[in-house]
């Protein structure tokens, strides 16, 4: 169904790429540009390249192109993966797909429980458990891919393991991402009443936005190191 790009099959590493796609796996299927990421997850992998995925919203019904190589993006144990694929077949508008890869998988390594503190333009909307408020941005302090770290303006002090509801800009990012986490502490910023240093810890976060924010560090930390 999709364009097969210029990469002879042989030259494609399937055992790395299978290794990432075990039963039950969560991944993003993001089938244009445009269009927001589906989730879908992993039914099985062949010893050929192709894997099948079946969609884990049963009312959202993306529009598959047989022009698109779509992007996955995969959460691995060490890495952050993404993979152009071909569409080799699409049942029930498109509830299960046969993907094969169109190109080698590239592999993003990841720290664990690594953050960067920032200072940049990056801006949030967080709505927490048994709050009315949604709180938008005074500060983002640190960012990982488990968490983030907020100064907020509020009446009072947010309770430690309330949950929070989360949107966050990158600069240069036209897609806002989205997480669900629970608040692991909430602090008075000195001499600033009513300000608080958040911490969230990621619970729910797409295997796309965690990359975008991996990917997101990298930049940092190059541009920071180059300093």
């Amino acid at each position: 169904m999709g364009t097969t790009l210029p990469l002879e099959i042989e030259k494609i590493d399937w055992p790395a790429i299978r290794a990432t796609l075990k039963s039950g796996t969560k991944i993003d299927v993001q089938f244009n540009q445009f269009d927001a990421p589906v989730a879908y997850v992993i039914v099985m992998a062949l010893d050929i390249p192709v894997f099948f995925c079946r969609r884990v919203e049963a009312n959202v019904t993306p529009k598959l192109e047989l022009s698109e190589n779509p992007m996955v993006y995969i959460p691995t144990t060490r890495d952050l993966c993404s993979l152009r694929v071909v569409v080799k077949e699409s049942v029930l508008g498109a509830e299960y797909l046969a993907l094969t890869p169109a190109e080698n998988a590239k592999f993003l390594r990841r720290r664990r429980s690594v953050r960067i503190r920032t200072w940049e333009n990056i801006s949030y909307r967080v709505q927490f458990d048994g709050k009315s408020n949604i709180y938008k941005g005074v500060a983002v302090e640190d960012l990982g891919r488990g968490g983030i770290g907020l100064l907020v303006y509020a009446a009072g002090p947010v309770e430690q393991g309330a949950s929070a509801q989360i949107k966050i800009n990158l600069p240069g990012e036209s897609e806002q991402l989205a997480a669900s986490g629970e608040v692991t502490h909430c602090i008075a910023q000195d001499n600033m009443p009513r300000m608080y240093r958040v911490g969230i810890k990621f619970v729910t976060i797409s295997p796309r936005d965690q990359q975008t924010i991996a990917m997101y560090m990298e930049q940092t930390r190059l541009k920071d190191k180059s300093k």
